[in-house]
């Protein structure tokens, strides 16, 4: 991916003196956190999202033969059918891959799980407005509710291999937004107001992303990079800092100066132009400048950079 594809999805917002040109750096936050602490996105399991088959997950008293037990299950085929439908009104995309009837509620009303082309899977409760809860997010509840209590009995998780694996549902969506991500660690983590869901990507070997869609949607209304949410004090819990500095050295030209990197960070924007520390090992460091469109611009070592923001900050911590 060229840098600018993600760059042009971040507002920004933290302000930083810029010695060199007098001109001011912003970097915008994304509202809330991630789902392991902030305060505007959910934890999995918010104030009437606990009510049994309307919320987000099925509490055990609502269960009856999970999974499947003694009961006749209803064929694969009909599940694709009755789901098929409740998916077309309620607008949700999905072209089901797999599907099976897990159980059903103490109300005798059928619980289905499909497995979707790309984007998560679905628990859908088959109740007079069936509620269709994503599996993602059925199992990072799980994990904070567990986390909390370990002895608790797990319910409600999908029980399909496809929707068991967070990387190979997201992969799709990534894609489209970054073509060299190989994604190899995902998650939901929050609920952004009350209409968008958060996800976290992990790229095998580079930095990886926030993205944000519509609930039960898959189309991608925004993205956030590791590298920036790190200068706003967001941590990305599948991106290293090695792969951050591998991707930040990555702009450095062909024939230009050579640097064995171990970290990275955004020092921020000026008049457009992208600014970054890369650390280069002990006492050596670089400050590179990409253009407004997340080209390569230009490259000072960190002796000649003290003008920009206050200079280099990783190379000082490894003095």
């Amino acid at each position: 991916m060229s840098p600018v594809r993600m760059f042009r999805s971040i507002p920004l917002m933290i302000l930083i003196s810029f010695a060199l040109s007098g001109a001011a750096l912003a970097q915008d936050e994304p509202a809330g956190a991630n789902a392991w602490g902030g305060t505007e996105l959910s934890d999995g399991h918010h104030d009437g999202d606990h009510l049994g088959p309307i919320g987000p997950y099925l509490q055990a008293a609502e269960l009856r033969n999970w999974p499947q037990g003694s009961r006749r299950a209803t064929p694969e085929r009909l599940v694709r059918e009755r789901t098929a439908e409740i998916f077309a009104a309620a607008g949700v995309p999905c072209e089901i891959v797999a599907a099976h009837n897990p159980g059903e509620t103490r109300q005798r009303k059928d619980i289905y799980e499909v497995a979707c082309r790309e984007g998560p899977g679905y628990l859908v409760v088959a109740i007079d407005r069936p509620a269709i809860l994503n599996c993602l997010h059925l199992a990072a509840t799980e994990e904070v509710l567990r986390s909390a209590d370990p002895t608790r009995p797990v319910t409600s998780l999908c029980l399909l291999d496809q929707n068991r694996d967070a990387a190979a549902s997201l992969r799709p969506l990534a894609t489209r937004i970054d073509p060299g991500c190989v994604v190899d660690q995902a998650a939901w983590i929050g609920r952004v107001g009350v209409d968008q869901d958060r996800y976290e990507v992990g790229c095998e070997g580079r930095d990886g992303l926030w993205l944000q869609t519509p609930i039960n949607r898959t189309e991608v209304t925004e993205t956030f990079a590791c590298l920036d949410l790190a200068a706003m004090g967001d941590a990305c819990r599948f991106t290293t800092a090695q792969e951050q500095a591998a991707t930040v050295a990555a702009w450095l030209p062909a024939g230009g100066p050579t640097c064995t990197a171990d970290r990275a960070r955004v020092i921020g924007v000026a008049d457009g132009a992208r600014y970054y520390e890369l650390s280069c090992g002990p006492g050596a460091g670089l400050v590179l400048r990409l253009t407004p469109e997340g080209r390569f611009d230009q490259v000072w070592p960190c002796a000649e950079a003290t003008g920009i923001a206050g200079g280099c900050r990783l190379t000082d911590e490894d003095s």
